[in-house]
């Protein structure tokens, strides 16, 4: 898909597109010496790897939200049936009493 300059502005970068909203420390590297660039880059790494680890951190979070959340929903389910069945079985019986007597 073709992109216009305009495209790369509205929003590529968009935090609640979850990309990356600031640019990367290698781009200004360049024009540094070895060690400086060296130092700029592991300083950068070290940050992308403590985002890693807490992203890690709050989607295992949300997984075991949504578990929990589907485990309680499973019951109520399980529940919800048990009800009905309840409620057919008093039905078919009232019925039955009804044309016996009726």
């Amino acid at each position: 898909m073709a992109r216009s300059a305009s495209d790369s502005d509205s929003g590529e970068n968009s935090p609640s597109l979850g990309l990356v909203t600031e640019r990367s420390a290698t781009s200004s590297t360049l024009s540094l010496e070895p060690t400086e660039r060296l130092e700029a880059l592991q300083k950068a790494n070290a940050e992308l790897g403590r985002k890693l680890i807490e992203a890690e951190r709050t989607l295992g979070n949300r997984l075991n939200e949504h578990d929990m959340d589907l485990d309680w929903m499973q019951g109520r389910l399980e529940e919800l049936r048990s009800g009905l069945t309840s409620t057919k079985r008093e039905e078919k019986e009232l019925r039955t009493k009804g044309v016996r007597n009726g």
